[in-house]
């Protein structure tokens, strides 16, 4: 009823009900397809998100887990660095101690720990003498991501990758005031794998090196060979400061310390010092009371080590040799392969010290060399030459201004090795200042730069010759006439103390005494 009244309401015919029908439907099919549409991208949508959560809390769970394993690992390396570093100082007390085994909670960690004998090896040296050695042992901890944990010699170590850390320093100590190096070498005996567990720590011998107690005026070399070498140099170098840091060999895992410098106080006291003694040919008019027959130490190391140190440092590289310098060389330190003067060249000192360090000979043959402007404002500057190689002054001067007045010898000082040649002459040859190239041994000629006439000695004068100074050598030659070589000391060089260190240039510490001792120390599982 209602629907004719509509119709009719509306003012339709039949036909146009039964058109209004038809649509009526088609629109309901097109909403019912939306509806359904509708449903199934619903659908979808909580699909995708439930996926999409899944694989988030994957992730995140993978990520947890990862970095759980991290955490773990990294609790598990600090457990064992503090029970190591415990076992070090547990260690240490046993050493010194017969009577009673210590006991200790180990944390080796779930893998254990491995204590190993003669992993390797620590030597002394002295005056090319082998003083100690002794090989080590070493209780290793590997983690899961390679990083090892170590006891060796007192120390322990942290070793990822090619980066070795000290975690706890041996007990190595020096002592400026005393100038004394004490070095106790705590290592493992035995050979076996340790568990995370109560050890005992148990002291099985010790073994006291007395004949290395004074090494007064010695250069001492500490070689380590170890798998931790570079944990080594850096303590090393932090115990004592980098210069006494010699040689690293990566290859063969050692690192090399020297400690000691040369003391040569007194040294220019007379006018020659020498080991092998004084000769003579024809009648120079030397007198025998200008030398004493004795031995200094050589200084061979300590000129290497400034070569190799200057070698690679750009700031000092260069050379002199002829007039590169346009004839004068100021305050400063200057590196050369060779000095071989084709002209003269003045040293002048008004602004300070001058340090030539030559990886080869020095040639004073075409031109002279002369010290000047040294005196300021009451402090003397000095020129000091270190070289590797021979010393060779021929008709040519070789001085400190005025070179032919007062003599002033300390304000030119020659540094040699043991292997140094010195030739002075022949001609008219003023030379003024001090040599020093002591050697112990006697030398074996001939002198491979004295070319006038044959000479056995390590130093070589012929005629015509003024010396004023001092020479430290091995053996000194004088060849000439009546009163040909005029042979002098300076007598101010009494009263100084000679520094061989030359400005900006650190030599390792000054050691007089050496205390080391080996104690075996047996690490087991109770």
């Amino acid at each position: 009823m209602g629907y004719r009244f509509r119709n009719r309401a509306l003012g339709r015919s039949p036909n146009q009900d039964r058109d209004w029908d038809r649509d009526r439907d088609r629109s309901r099919g097109r909403n019912r397809e939306r509806t359904q549409n509708r449903g199934q991208t619903a659908v979808l949508g909580i699909v995708l998100l439930i996926g999409v959560v899944a694989i988030s809390s994957l992730g995140i769970l993978l990520v947890a887990g990862e970095t759980t394993d991290q955490i773990q690992d990294q609790s598990e390396r600090e457990r064992v660095e503090g029970a190591f570093v415990e076992l070090s100082t547990v260690m240490a007390s046993s050493s010194t101690n017969d009577d009673i085994s210590q006991t200790m909670d180990l944390a080796a960690g779930q893998q254990g720990a491995v204590a190993k004998k003669d992993t390797g090896w620590i030597r002394v040296e002295a005056n090319d003498s082998e003083l100690v050695n002794e090989t080590i042992g070493t209780i290793e901890y590997e983690g899961d991501d390679g990083t090892r944990i170590a006891y060796q010699a007192g120390g322990v170590w942290r070793e990822t990758g090619n980066r070795t850390q000290m975690v706890s320093s041996p007990p190595i100590h020096y002592d400026p005031r005393t100038e004394t190096f004490s070095f106790p070498i705590v290592t493992v005996g035995g050979e076996q794998t340790l568990g995370s567990g109560d050890v005992s720590v148990t002291h099985n011998r010790t073994q006291t090196f007395r004949n290395v107690s004074v090494v007064k005026d010695s250069s001492v070399t500490i070689t380590v060979k170890s798998e931790y070498y570079r944990g080594w140099e850096g303590y090393f170098a932090r115990q004592a400061g980098a210069p006494v840091i010699e040689d690293v060999d990566h290859d063969n895992q050692t690192v090399t310390a020297r400690l000691g410098h040369i003391d040569i106080d007194g040294a220019f006291d007379s006018g020659m010092v020498l080991s092998s003694g004084v000769g003579e040919g024809g009648n120079p008019g030397v007198d025998e009371d200008d030398y004493t027959t004795g031995s200094l130490p050589e200084i061979d190391t300590v000129i290497d080590k400034m070569v190799s140190t200057f070698e690679e440092d750009e700031e000092h590289l260069g050379t002199v040799n002829g007039t590169n310098q346009n004839g004068k060389l100021t305050n400063g330190t200057y590196f050369a392969d060779e000095v071989d003067l084709e002209e003269d060249l003045t040293i002048d000192l008004e602004d300070g010290n001058v340090t030539l360090v030559v990886n080869g000979s020095v040639s004073v043959t075409g031109g002279d060399l002369v010290v000047e402007n040294w005196e300021q404002s009451g402090e003397n500057y000095t020129l000091k030459i270190y070289s590797t190689g021979n010393l060779d002054v021929d008709s040519q001067e070789m001085c400190v201004d005025p070179c032919d007045g007062a003599v002033n010898a300390e304000q030119l000082q020659v540094y040699g090795t043991s292997e140094m040649h010195v030739s002075i002459g022949t001609g008219d040859t003023p030379f003024e200042g001090i040599i020093y190239a002591p050697r112990d041994d006697e030398f074996d000629g001939p002198n491979e730069v004295h070319e006038s006439g044959g000479c056995d000695a390590q130093v070589c004068m012929q005629s015509n010759i003024e010396f004023r100074g001092s020479v430290i050598a091995s053996s000194v030659h004088f060849q000439g006439g009546q009163g040909s070589i005029d042979f002098e000391h300076d007598p101010k060089l009494a009263n100084v103390h000679p520094d061989i260190e030359p400005e900006g240039f650190t030599l390792p510490p000054q050691l007089t005494y050496l205390n080391i001792f080996h104690h075996e120390v047996n690490v087991e599982n109770r």
